[in-house]
C-alpha cells in the first residue's frame, strides 16, 4: 500500500532520459541465467553452513543451519520465478562500485554475489551467505553513484559484523533459557486472562528483539561510513543518501489531477462519464476509535532516519563538508532504466492497479514516453478486465482505505471500481491497439 502512496510523487524528481519510446523491458525469462544463479546461491549456502558449524557449537549451529536451509528454498523459488534481474550492464556496474569500495578496505569479503530485485522501493539487504539484494528502486531514487556506494557500504557493514547470524544465535539462547521456560510455565498455570498475559509477554519479546535490530543499524552506519570514507567518494553523500530516505518516507504526494482522467479516458467509442469520478463519503468515520495494540515505533527495526542522521553528524562531522560530486554516466543510464522498469515491475507482481496509477502519473507529466505508458495501460486494463470478469479483481486492485491511502489514490481506486465490465474492456482494447 505505502508503495503506491510513494509512487504518487516520484515525478517530482528530475531524471534525464536517454532511451527512445521503444524501450524494451528487461527480460527475466532467461532460464540459463536463473539456473546459474541458483547454483551459486546453493554453493554459498553450503559454505555458510560450514562456517556456522565451525564457529558455533552444535546447540546453535544446527538450528541456524536448518533455519537458513528453509529460507534458502523460498529464496531459490524467488529466483526461479523471475523476481531478479540478470542484466550484464547493471551487474558489471555494481561490481565496479564494489571494487572501488574494496580497494582501500580489505575486510570486505571477496566472494560476494549481488542480485538486483525487480522491486521499486528504496531498499537493500544482505543475507548471511554473502548474497546481497539491491532493489532496482535504488537506482531510481538515489541521485548519484556516491549515494549508491553509501547504501552498499551500509549493507557491507552488516555482513562484516555478521549481524544476521549473531541475532539468530541470540534468539536461540533466549528461547532455550530458564527464564523463557519459566515464563511459559507461568502462562500454562494461568486460568483467567491467559491470552492477555501471553500477548503482553509476546510484546515484551518483540520490543527487545527490535531494540537489538536498531542497535545493529547504528553499528552498520558507523562501520559503513568507515568503509565509504576510505574510497574516493564525497563523504557528504553518505549523509545525503540518508536525507533522501527521509524525503522518501515523509514527502506529501501531489497525486493525479482530474484532468488526466478526462484526457486519457475520453475515447472515440466511449465518452468520459463524470459518474466514474464519484467517491464514497468517509468523513463521518471516527478514526480515533482505532487503537494500536502494538507500538509501531517500538517494533521498527530501522531507527528513525533523522536520529541516524543526527548520530552520524555527531560522530563524523566531516560528512557535513560539501565537496564536488563525481559524475557517473553509467549510473545515470541505469537510473533511466530503473525508471522505465517501474511499471513492468508492478505488472510482473500482478499489481495491475498500481501499474495503471503509475502510468497515469507519468502521462500527466511526461510526453517523451507517452506511447510506452499507453501500451502498458492497455496491458494492465486487460488484466483488470479479466479480474473483474472472473470475480478476482480484489487480487489486482486495492479496496479504498481512507486511513492508509492518499486522497489521490482513493480517487483513482473509486474511478476504476466505478467502471463497468464493458467500459473496462473498451479502455483495454483502445490502448492495446
Amino acid at each position: 500500500m505505502k508503495l503506491f502512496l510513494i509512487l504518487s510523487f516520484f515525478y517530482l524528481l528530475n531524471t534525464s532520459f536517454a532511451y527512445t519510446q521503444q524501450y524494451k523491458p528487461i527480460d527475466t525469462a532467461d532460464s540459463t541465467l536463473r539456473k546459474e544463479n541458483v547454483l551459486r546461491f546453493d554453493l554459498k549456502t553450503k559454505e555458510y553452513i560450514a562456517f556456522v558449524k565451525e564457529k558455533y557449537t552444535a546447540k546453535y549451529s544446527t538450528k541456524i543451519a536448518d533455519d537458513f536451509k528453509g529460507f534458502s528454498k523460498d529464496f531459490v523459488k524467488e529466483i526461479n520465478d523471475g523476481s531478479f534481474v540478470f542484466d550484464k550492464k547493471i551487474n558489471d556496474y555494481v561490481q565496479d562500485v564494489l571494487t572501488k569500495l574494496r580497494k582501500n578496505y580489505k575486510n570486505i569479503p571477496d566472494n560476494i554475489d549481488i542480485l538486483i530485485a525487480k522491486t521499486n522501493s528504496l531498499n537493500a539487504y544482505c543475507l548471511p551467505n554473502n548474497t546481497f539484494v539491491l532493489n532496482m528502486g535504488l537506482f531510481y531514487w538515489l541521485d548519484n553513484e556516491e549515494q549508491f556506494a553509501a547504501v552498499l557500504s551500509h549493507e557491507l557493514a552488516h555482513k562484516i559484523l555478521e549481524h544476521t547470524t549473531e541475532s539468530k544465535k541470540k534468539r536461540i539462547e533466549e528461547l532455550s533459557s530458564k527464564k523463557t521456560a519459566n515464563e511459559l510455565k507461568t502462562v500454562e498455570k494461568i486460568k483467567y486472562g491467559k491470552s492477555d498475559y501471553a500477548f503482553e509477554l509476546y510484546k515484551q519479546k518483540l520490543y527487545t528483539t527490535q531494540e537489538e535490530a536498531r542497535k545493529h543499524e547504528f553499528e552498520a552506519d558507523s562501520l559503513g561510513f568507515e568503509i565509504f570514507k576510505k574510497s574516493s567518494y564525497s563523504q557528504s553523500e553518505f549523509l545525503n543518501a540518508l536525507n533522501l530516505m527521509v524525503r522518501y518516507d515523509t514527502i506529501k504526494p501531489k497525486g493525479l489531477k482530474i484532468e488526466i482522467y478526462r484526457k486519457m479516458f475520453d475515447l472515440p467509442n466511449q465518452k468520459f462519464d463524470e459518474k466514474w469520478m464519484l467517491k464514497e463519503d468517509f468523513s463521518s468515520y471516527n478514526y480515533n476509535l482505532f487503537k494500536e495494540k502494538i507500538d509501531k515505533d517500538s517494533i521498527s527495526s530501522h531507527p528513525e532516519t533523522v536520529d541516524r542522521i543526527s548520530r552520524i553528524k555527531k560522530l563524523f562531522p566531516e560528512t557535513e563538508i560539501k565537496t564536488e560530486n563525481i559524475k557517473s554516466e553509467k549510473f545515470d543510464e541505469i537510473s533511466t532504466i530503473a525508471e522505465l522498469e517501474i511499471v513492468p515491475n508492478l505488472y510482473n507482481t500482478e499489481n495491475y492497479g498500481g501499474a495503471i496509477y503509475t502510468c497515469l502519473l507519468f502521462l500527466q507529466t511526461e510526453t517523451k514516453y507517452e506511447e510506452y505508458y499507453k501500451k502498458w495501460l492497455g496491458s494492465c486494463f486487460s488484466k483488470i478486465y479479466e479480474g473483474r470478469k472472473n470475480y478476482k479483481l480484489n487480487r489486482y486492485l486495492d479496496r479504498i482505505d481512507p486511513k492508509e491511502q492518499s486522497e489521490s489514490y482513493q480517487q483513482y481506486l473509486s474511478f476504476v471500481w466505478n467502471l463497468r465490465l464493458n467500459e473496462i474492456k473498451e479502455i483495454a482494447d483502445f490502448y492495446s491497439k
